[in-house]
């Protein structure tokens, strides 16, 4: 299921940002928010580590699992969390962004191209904020990480015109 939502969630974020100007992505609502351009950097920042600590976990042939693990914590966009790492504060172009993104998604079309959830056989990756999770959960893991970020987008947009 989240296999194809990955895409669609993917194909909203970019036309989110579609037609923005190189102000407007780079512009913050407030000193302590982060732009457009920064949320699209953690964006694929985030799917790097995720992706990347997926295959290394199928490659080693990670830990069992039987069970997934809570991700309603995206659900909720008033629930704030921390990034465990800052996106650059540099500002990008559309082309950057876009090319941020697409280098990204490469690796989930590799996990994808490469593994199947009966593949993985209940194998586990240990992420720093859930633990233990399946390592096909990864796919909703990105997904609903998009999700909160595509609501955020949307946000910002709506506060810096």
């Amino acid at each position: 299921m989240w296999e194809t939502k990955i895409v669609e969630i993917r194909k909203l974020v970019k036309e989110s940002i579609r037609g923005l100007s190189y102000e407007e992505l780079n512009q913050k609502p407030s000193p302590g928010e982060w732009s457009i351009a920064q949320i699209i950097l953690h964006l694929a920042g985030a799917e790097t580590r995720f992706l990347t600590l997926a295959l290394d976990s199928a490659e080693n042939r990670g830990g069992r699992s039987d069970s997934d693990v809570d991700l309603s914590v995206f659900d909720d966009p008033s629930q704030k969390m921390i990034a465990p790492i800052e996106p650059s504060t540099d500002p990008q172009t559309m082309e950057e962004l876009m090319n941020a993104l697409d280098e990204s998604r490469l690796l989930t079309s590799h996990f994808l191209e490469k593994y199947t959830k009966e593949g993985l056989n209940c194998q586990s990756m240990n992420h720093h904020r859930f633990g233990d999770m399946p390592i096909w959960q990864v796919l909703e893991l990105l997904g609903k990480h998009e999700q909160r970020h595509l609501v955020q987008i949307e946000d910002v947009k709506k506060r810096i015109t």
